[in-house]
């Protein structure tokens, strides 16, 4: 299991974070969502370390993602 940590822009509120989920839900192999919409981080945990889908998933969503390099 790998565990991707993103830095997300413009989370603000708890609608967001449900935009989030449902966007990061359609991949099947992710097993955990954890959204911090107060420091911006969203943790995935996930069977492989593939970032690239993920931040795509939340560009299109309306979100600006990239990888949080200082947890990886």
């Amino acid at each position: 299991m790998a565990s991707i940590n993103l830095n997300v822009q413009g989370i603000s509120s708890a609608s967001c974070i449900q935009i989030i989920t449902k966007a990061l839900k359609s991949l099947s192999d992710i097993s955990s969502i954890h959204v911090d919409w107060e420091s911006g981080r969203v943790q995935v945990l996930r069977l492989n370390n593939e970032s690239s889908d993920i931040i795509h998933l939340l560009n299109q969503a309306g979100y600006h993602a990239s990888l949080d390099l200082d947890e990886q």
